[in-house]
């Protein structure tokens, strides 16, 4: 476990940027909270009772000689307190400014929580089961020390950040978290920094995730339980594009299940590779993901956009229809290159046509044939559903001697006349690999990681 001490260096949330109040003269807000507070004037060491309010992400002070001020306190340090002579307070800390209110402020915390930044994470939890562990950060199991109820902790230690990288990738998934606040994805609950690591707060989903639940269910998963899964992946997806970002990891690790036996509540998770579709919309060429689910525009290096999400959406719905991905060997090379690749052969995968169809649809090689998560919604096949049928497992394993065979006219146009027996896997440098997902071969029960996780890359 981590043994991290109360935040007494400089947050990372922090900048040399020198913060004040503003004028409060063209913001109209909605106050959420109001009240009387005793504001300590550390310059002139007194205490003023002046009323507060806050309207997210605003605090805002009224003073008669002044007027109205607001401060956005967006990752500002906040601390509760207590003084002998006012009682329980907060201390509101952003860049150089520091901001002391005393009164009743527990409601005020409480909607500041998933705001702004607190910094006693052990005294409000305890930390009793390692989750998962990448390269980037660790999920435990916690209790809350006062309600005895379990959360699930991402944990990043500070000595594992790149010190350009990190606390930027950091800060914009924390960004992007705060505004997917919905049924779809997880929800960020509170954050806490320490001297050694950062520390998200979520609900503790209790059915574990997607890959988890093929392998315990391996002959009882039908037709319409696997599409109505993906019509909630693209739900939540369809609401992440709306709002400019992508994901870039999706796969089954990453899809949590509210009840164990049911795929009838999904939750994305894991948005530490989600980016921002930019205003111009250029497309991206990072190299990221995880081989077995990535577009095969980004193994190649061509220029992509949020399709990469459709077609990892496409994998997990073949999995789902058949029991495994369709990239499988026992050599990390060989699954980038038939990752790289992209075909998936589909014709024997036993479903509808209407199915079939959507299916084909979004593993399309070429990005621009792919639907959007809006298009995909509205296919036939949700329009119509099918009747419930009963999917066997299959051995559908697209080989090496099978891609051998594959004509350059069934790829994307982008890579023509492509020569497979010459080809090689694509040179990729370890920072950048994410460890690929364990064959989903319901047969083989003791399945090893087969490479590193790719991670975001500087």
């Amino acid at each position: 476990m981590i043994k991290d001490t109360k935040l007494s260096t400089k947050s990372i949330f922090c900048d040399d940027g020198d913060v004040q109040w503003q004028s409060n003269s063209s913001k109209e807000l909605s106050n959420t909270l109001t009240g009387l507070f005793h504001i300590y004037k550390e310059e002139k060491s007194h205490y003023k009772l002046l009323e507060v309010s806050f309207s997210r992400p605003y605090l805002m002070k009224q003073s008669r000689k002044q007027g109205s001020k607001v401060l956005d306190i967006t990752n500002a340090v906040v601390e509760k307190v207590h003084n002998n002579i006012v009682g329980e307070g907060l201390i509101v800390q952003k860049n150089n400014l520091k901001f002391f209110m005393y009164g009743q402020v527990d409601k005020w915390l409480d909607a500041m929580q998933d705001l702004c930044i607190q910094v006693n994470f052990h005294e409000d939890y305890f930390l009793y089961r390692l989750i998962s562990n990448s390269q980037q950060s660790k999920v435990y199991f916690a209790e809350d020390r006062n309600t005895k109820i379990d959360y699930a902790i991402k944990v990043f230690e500070k000595n594992q950040f790149d010190e350009e990288i990190g606390p930027k990738a950091l800060k914009q998934e924390i960004e992007i978290l705060r505004l997917l606040k919905n049924e779809h994805f997880t929800k960020l609950l509170k954050i806490y920094e320490g001297d050694q690591a950062v520390y998200l707060v979520f609900e503790q989903q209790k059915g574990g995730d997607l890959q988890r639940f093929l392998k315990e269910n391996e002959n009882s998963l039908t037709e319409k339980t696997a599409f109505q899964a993906i019509k909630q992946l693209l739900q939540g997806i369809n609401l992440m594009h709306t709002l400019n970002y992508m994901h870039r990891d999706l796969k089954p690790e990453n899809i949590l299940l509210k009840n164990k036996d049911s795929l009838e509540e999904l939750i994305i998770s894991d948005l530490g590779l989600a980016e921002r579709v930019n205003n111009e919309q250029k497309p991206l060429f990072t190299l990221c993901g995880t081989p077995g689910y990535v577009g095969p525009e980004v193994l190649k290096k061509q220029p992509y956009d949020q399709k990469v999400d459709i077609y990892g959406i496409g994998i997990i719905l073949y999995t789902l229809l058949t029991g495994k991905n369709p990239f499988q060997s026992i050599l990390k090379d060989e699954i980038l290159e038939l990752n790289m690749i992209g075909y998936v052969n589909i014709d024997k995968v036993n479903c509808s046509e209407l199915g079939r169809d959507l299916l084909k649809q979004l593993l399309q090689l070429s990005p621009n044939r792919r639907p959007t998560a809006q298009q995909a919604l509205r296919h036939q096949y949700f329009q119509n559903q099918s009747e419930e049928k009963v999917l066997p497992k299959q051995s559908i394993i697209i080989s090496k001697s099978k891609v051998n065979s594959i004509h350059s006219e069934q790829l994307s146009p982008l890579t023509p006349n492509l020569n497979f027996d010459k080809y090689k896997a694509p040179q990729i440098q370890p920072q950048y690999l994410r460890q690929a997902t364990p064959k989903l071969d319901i047969h083989q029960k003791n399945t090893t990681n087969l490479m590193k996780k790719f991670r975001r890359p500087s």
